[in-house]
């Protein structure tokens, strides 16, 4: 569930880029300051974007830094508090996509991976406590609710109180920042399902979209094209309601319009057009795919 709330330059100001930028490469240098240079790998989109839900930068409109150089006043600026949370949110949110690709499809890689970062994410874990709880056990109640072949509506909600309960351990939520979290929340379960129906079907996984005559994506959306249109009128529904109530002031407010505006809507259609985000997903956060 990584990779799906990017940014397009094609629809951002260039103080938005700059703002973006900003956020993208703090997160990564909250990485890097909070659990060393390895823990950069693991930078997420999803996560930035909860960095400027949670306004972590002072100045995201000052110059950028780049990855090299400035290595003190990179110090003193990304091992705050707040990116330090940034991080270990990062850092808890990965543990549990490795235990799932340990669990689901014995991955060894992932195993390898959960060995070299195991002593930063028992880091994360000790200074958090509160944070891991809430993660660990929303993903123990997401697992269950798969296992009981509940569907995609009542596991996304319940991924999205996650997502409440775990960024209202950094701090308190504004009621439109809750509504915002808890509606991007359930659309990355909803599109991560839809974009991963026939990879599932194949490898015999669970798929909460999953219907027994419709074995490819093509044939899903072909047959249950109602059904897909349901479950977006109630993902959609929340979303524009947030998007009439919150502020649109601040250059962070204005990345979280245009992620609700212009974003995710851009997102759902390359997938619902069967072309994917996969080179969203690891291309450069500058680069606008064709």
């Amino acid at each position: 569930m990584f990779g799906y709330l990017t940014m397009r330059r094609r629809f951002m100001t260039w103080q938005m880029t700059r703002g973006y930028r900003n956020y993208y490469c703090g997160t990564c240098f909250g990485l890097q300051y909070g659990y060393g240079q390895i823990s950069r790998f693991l930078l997420s989109y999803d996560v930035a974007l909860l960095g400027i839900l949670m306004r972590c930068h002072e100045d995201p409109l000052r110059e950028c830094y780049i990855c090299h150089g400035n290595r003190k006043e990179k110090f003193c600026m990304f091992s705050s508090e707040g990116w330090n949370r940034m991080a270990a949110i990062n850092l808890l949110l990965v543990n549990e996509k490795l235990k799932d690709d340990i669990n689901d499809d014995h991955s060894i890689k992932a195993r390898l991976a959960q060995i070299v970062l195991g002593e930063k994410i028992r880091g994360a874990i000790r200074k958090y406590p509160e944070m891991a709880a809430s993660i660990a056990r929303g993903y123990e109640e997401i697992y269950d609710l798969e296992k009981r072949n509940s569907g995609v509506r009542e596991i996304g909600e319940c991924f999205a109180d996650m997502m409440e309960n775990t960024m209202s351990a950094y701090r308190p939520l504004k009621e439109w920042e809750r509504e915002y979290l808890r509606g991007i929340s359930r659309w990355i379960y909803y599109i991560d399902a839809l974009e991963d129906y026939e990879k599932d079907w194949k490898e015999r996984k669970f798929n909460p979209l999953k219907k027994e005559d419709a074995s490819t994506f093509y044939d899903y959306i072909r047959l249950y094209m109602g059904t897909v249109w349901d479950d977006l009128q109630y993902l959609y529904e929340p979303i524009v309601k947030v998007l009439e109530t919150m502020p649109k002031e601040t250059v962070e407010e204005r990345l979280l319009v245009s992620m609700l505006r212009d974003n995710i809507p851009y997102t759902t259609s390359r997938v619902l057009s069967g072309r994917g985000t996969g080179k969203i997903k690891i291309g450069s956060v500058w680069e606008d795919p064709l």
